[in-house]
């Protein structure tokens, strides 16, 4: 659906989308990488978990960059995601205000805040999550993802909404929280645990003071400015290569498949043939002679099953398969052998979200047996008392997957009962 609405429909003729893609595509190629995408679009404010769907949609060709159109289809989903609807090609046809993006060298604040808006956080409520926030043990005034994970699993809000309440929180995402920023964790729990959705992007009174840019104040006299030292140069640009580089990673660490749309293709093709009984999925036994007709040790090929079988079924579904393909071709054209675990742009795309969504049940359920918040401050003691084997933060919760999912399955059978014909 989304390829058939033209620029203008995708704009409402608004021009601003224009000039949005000009500052993105100064030199007029037709394409915007990565890294300017993920830098500009950080500037709408919105949760990364937010702008990695919004990128996923945009991408659909998996190329790692976006053409006017798909461009425009990203900023037409920011402007959805600003305005509350759903970030879902479905609501590129309701009539939205244009996005906002806001010009700002600090990743705490898009814009900066009116200085005089009074904190949302009341002072009892502020007294309230800062003795939870002392209980936990905080060092040199600031805590961890690993101290701060029970006490919003203890919630039992959904994993992905408290992954964004983490990402809100961590203004100047550190890894941890101060004190103010924990105030502003606990505030969206609560609100959220009385009915209120999670904001997609901190709303500027919910920005501790704290945190708020200060008018910049001009000298008293004029004075001319030095030009920058090259240390200084050198310093800035190394700001600005990590800030695209962390973009990057946190838009693609699950968006580009290592398979290309060509291989694909041509895997899928072979994958239709191979499926004789049509059920989208592909057996050992369907899919011997085509491994061992590679030439490969058997023990290499029962690797790349036990791999490529990430459900542990015993048996490959159209991506799986072409995921082992693009590994059998990787050891014969390269000479590299499959790797220990899949890395995570190796994971096929319909496995990623299921992934994702039993690490997520695990882990909630691994907290099942802590108390409903409101009766947190009873129970810290006894949380603190389970911290020690807290190893993962919320935030890794939601971005990470566990390579450990995949267990070692019994692939051997399938091949070694006829590895002679190797």
């Amino acid at each position: 659906m989304a390829a058939t609405l033209s620029l203008t429909q995708l704009s409402s003729g608004n021009p601003i989308y224009d000039k949005y893609y000009r500052q993105v595509d100064p030199s007029g190629s037709g394409r915007v990488a990565a890294a300017d995408a993920a830098l500009f679009l950080k500037r709408s404010g919105l949760a990364d978990l937010v702008l990695g769907k919004i990128w996923d949609l945009a991408d659909s060709e998996r190329k790692g960059s976006l053409n006017k159109q798909q461009f425009f289809i990203a900023l037409r989903l920011v402007a959805c995601a600003q305005n509350g609807l759903e970030v879902a090609l479905k609501s590129l046809n309701v009539a939205v205000p244009p996005p906002k993006f806001h010009d700002t060298s600090s990743p705490l604040l898009a814009g900066g805040v009116v200085i005089d808006v009074p904190w949302v956080v009341k002072p009892e409520e502020k007294m309230k999550f800062d003795s939870i926030f002392d209980s936990l043990s905080p060092v040199g005034g600031m805590l961890t993802g690993e101290k701060v994970k029970p006490v919003l699993l203890n919630s039992k809000l959904p994993v992905d909404i408290l992954g964004r309440v983490w990402e809100l929180s961590d203004l100047d995402r550190d890894g941890m929280l101060d004190r103010d920023e924990f105030s502003v964790a606990m505030y969206l729990v609560y609100r959220a645990l009385e009915g209120e959705p999670v904001p997609m992007s901190l709303p500027p009174p919910l920005v501790p003071p704290s945190k708020r840019k200060k008018p910049s104040v001009p000298p008293v006299m004029p004075l001319l400015p030095s030009p920058p030292s090259v240390k200084d140069r050198s310093s800035s640009h190394a700001v600005i290569k990590k800030k695209a580089v962390k973009c990057v990673f946190l838009f693609l660490l699950f968006k580009q498949w290592v398979v290309t749309p060509a291989d694909k293709a041509k895997y899928d093709e072979l994958f239709s043939k191979t499926d004789g009984d049509l059920d989208g999925l592909v057996s050992g036994p369907e899919v011997r002679d085509i491994f061992l007709k590679t030439g490969l040790p058997s023990a290499t090929l029962a690797r790349i099953w036990e791999l490529c079988d990430i459900g542990d079924i015993g048996k490959l579904t159209r991506e799986q398969f072409a995921l082992a393909l693009y590994l059998i071709n990787l050891k014969l054209t390269k000479g590299l052998d499959p790797p220990q675990s899949l890395s995570p742009e190796m994971i096929p795309p319909s496995d990623r979200q299921n992934i994702k969504q039993n690490n997520a049940a695990n882990l909630a359920a691994d907290f099942s047996a802590i108390k409903e918040l409101d009766s947190l401050s009873n129970e810290i003691v006894e949380l603190q008392s389970t911290q020690g084997c807290v190893c993962v933060s919320v935030c890794e919760a939601c971005f990470l997957v566990d390579a450990s999912v995949r267990r070692h399955t019994t692939a051997l059978r399938h091949f070694s009962s006829r590895s002679g014909q190797s």
